[in-house]
């Protein structure tokens, strides 16, 4: 069946799109022109690989609707006939775009609606070519249509079964060794994007025994964290990585990666999450520069600079200890001095951090050896546990430049230092390798 004649559409319309696992979603049809394709930049974000980058469109003309394919690699079906120019789509009408089936609804109709079709009293025995030439029914597919010939010769209609059969078995067996070949691609896609990103070091677990003398803090555990190991792809996907970046307190990286959130469904989710988010990340930058003036024996400067995090609720414990210290200093101006880092608050830091860290609080750890290199930035051990907290939440470039200083600082004997040597020898590696897969090939 060929797209269906034009119509005019009064009532609001809508796209209803489903993927090939039944998974539905919709897109308000509230603009002139909606593009479609793998690019995040079009409207209807369409990942899968057989979707070309910008592969068809919709143009609203006159009242109505109408498709064109956009020169895409593997086409655009209507009602499973590969169109070559833009034609007109009404409801009922099932667009095929890669794995995806794509249908124009009314507004009310519900999503889980089934979509209207012919059905036929009794299945048809044969289907066009055109019908055939597609892959298997999509779940949108409510029925087929059989075209309609007129009387032949018992003789002539034999003839034409036996070569309709054999046509059949031909095309069966070519659309399944096509389909064969292109899960194999698509495999082999993945894997390649899963071995992106290097698994962080295993740190050596060291046992805790008693401390030999006041001076020596014993040896911690160290537990190796987790990386994800795909960068992601849907809106649902960046959502969680910004959420995680969140709760680890780099609300800079949870801003960057909600930009990437094209989906309308969550746009007024990450309307509220970015003003949120970006008052969190003023925050934090006032928190720092408050404390940096106290410590320099500024108190007045250091009321200041905090005043941008008074209603903060990711700082809240660092504003209040810092308003009770910047109190202090004020009522004993001459005895405010800069704060002097001692081996005593190093070690707490670090050893709150760990525990908070093993608990799987990995966000207020993170904050802890953060405020640990703050008083002594050579600390190996808070590098080290700072860069395997970054790397757990997916922030691998600040978990190098971490694992990097840890390596200047440690002893050639830190049973660590073999394993961060490996973890940043597989990054520098997966980074020429991708260098070099995106130089145009002649």
């Amino acid at each position: 069946m060929g797209p269906a004649p034009g119509r005019g559409l009064v009532d609001p319309m809508k796209l209803v799109i489903e993927d090939d696992e039944g998974h539905r979603r919709e897109v308000p049809l509230d603009r002139d022109e909606i593009t479609i394709g793998r690019k995040e930049d079009n409207l209807v974000h369409l990942p899968e690989r057989n979707v070309s980058r910008r592969h068809a469109r919709l143009l609203r003309r006159e009242g109505a609707v109408l498709l064109e394919d956009l020169r895409s690699a593997n086409g655009t079906r209507v009602n499973g006939v590969r169109i070559s120019e833009p034609v007109p789509l009404g409801d009922g009408d099932l667009v095929r775009i890669g794995d995806y089936g794509v249908a124009l609804r009314p507004d009310e109709v519900p999503l889980d609606a089934p979509l209207p079709g012919t059905t036929l009293a009794e299945p048809p025995s044969i289907l066009t070519g055109d019908v055939l030439a597609d892959t298997a029914p999509h779940p949108l597919v409510l029925g087929a249509v059989e075209q309609a010939r007129g009387p032949v010769s018992e003789l002539e209609a034999s003839a034409r079964r036996s070569r309709r059969a054999l046509g059949v078995v031909v095309l069966g067996l070519v659309l399944g060794l096509g389909g064969a070949l292109l899960l194999r691609v698509r495999d082999g896609d993945v894997s390649r994007v899963r071995t992106a990103v290097p698994p962080p070091p295993t740190p050596e677990v060291v046992a805790e025994v008693p401390p030999s003398s006041p001076t020596e803090p014993p040896p911690l555990e160290l537990t190796p964290p987790t990386v994800p190991a795909t960068r992601p792809s849907t809106a649902t996907e960046w959502m969680a990585a910004a959420r995680a970046a969140a709760e680890a307190r780099d609300f800079d990286r949870a801003l960057r990666l909600l930009a990437s959130v094209r989906d309308r469904a969550f746009q007024g989710e990450a309307q509220t999450l970015r003003r949120t988010w970006r008052a969190e990340a003023v925050a934090g930058r006032a928190v720092k520069s408050a404390r940096r003036e106290l410590e320099q024996g500024r108190p007045s400067a250091a009321q200041r600079k905090l005043e941008p995090a008074r209603s903060s609720r990711a700082w809240a414990p660092e504003v209040a200890e810092l308003r009770v210290a910047i109190a202090a200093a004020l009522k004993n101006p001459r005895k405010a001095q800069p704060k002097t880092a001692s081996a005593a608050d190093v070690e707490r830091l670090y050893r709150e951090g760990k525990t908070l860290y093993d608990g799987g609080n990995v966000g207020e750890a993170a904050g802890r050896f953060e405020r640990c290199l703050a008083l002594d930035r050579n600390h190996p051990r808070c590098h080290l546990m700072l860069a395997t907290s970054y790397a757990r939440a997916g922030d691998t470039a600040r978990a190098e430049m971490h694992y990097r200083r840890f390596l200047e600082l440690a002893s050639a004997d830190d049973p660590a230092v073999p394993r961060v040597k490996k973890f940043l020898e597989d990054s520098d590696a997966q980074k020429k390798a991708r260098a070099s897969s995106a130089m145009p090939q002649r």
